[in-house]
């Protein structure tokens, strides 16, 4: 059965409930958390010696130390990928080219709304960016959408807030260790690709709400 998923636009940065395009999907709330980016010529500085920040990155249920990332649990604690792993399964980050790029990574507990918000280097909230929730059975989407080796979903765009929020319907109900059945990117060329995004299953519709940043 296809899952009652949809873009949801929100009218405030904090909120618990609120009226969105998609009716059984309420709001959820979402903090950012701004990380200095660096760059560095590498061309010859040995493998070993180059810091983690600046290698080409994906994390997985293996683990990897990402110091651009933060993760934060129910309690606002700030958790390292193998928390992260350990309670959501599967999940996986893969880094692009840094045009679009997960900053934070947040468990919410409550709604079924799974939000993006997207902001830039300065912190300011950016409107109207084109964001990409995937589902198996999701309609085709245009070429230039179409990222993370995947041509289906639906698109939903920022609102004032830097807010988009997508309804997720039983569909999204899985198990650890393995992998909700989500992508997110941002339709931006370059874009990371958030795999493995869904509500674990037994529990109040838990999953993770992310922040993206743009430069």
């Amino acid at each position: 059965m296809r899952p009652r998923n949809g873009p949801i636009s929100h009218a405030a940065w904090i909120a618990t409930t609120a009226s969105f395009v998609v009716p059984s999907c309420v709001a959820s709330s979402a903090l950012f958390c701004l990380v200095v980016g660096a760059s560095i010529s590498l061309a010859s500085t040995p493998t070993e010696l180059i810091p983690r920040a600046w290698l080409p990155l994906v994390m997985t249920s293996q683990g990897t130390a990402d110091p651009a990332l933060v993760i934060y649990d129910l309690d606002g604690i700030a958790r390292d990928w193998d928390w992260l792993t350990a309670t959501f399964g599967a999940v996986a980050l893969e880094r692009g080219t840094g045009s679009a790029s997960v900053a934070v990574l947040r468990a919410i507990e409550g709604p079924t709304a799974l939000v993006i918000h997207v902001e830039n280097t300065g912190g300011s909230t950016m409107e109207n960016v084109p964001v990409v929730f995937y589902w198996p059975d999701a309609d085709l989407l245009p070429p230039e959408q179409q990222a993370c080796g995947l041509e289906r979903g639906i698109v939903g765009y920022t609102d004032i807030s830097g807010d988009v929020g997508f309804g997720m319907g039983p569909g999204a109900y899985y198990l650890p260790p393995g992998a909700g059945p989500h992508v997110v990117w941002v339709a931006i060329e370059g874009t990371d690709c958030l795999r493995g995004m869904g509500m674990l299953g037994g529990t109040n519709h838990v999953h993770l709400d992310s922040v993206w940043r743009l430069p």
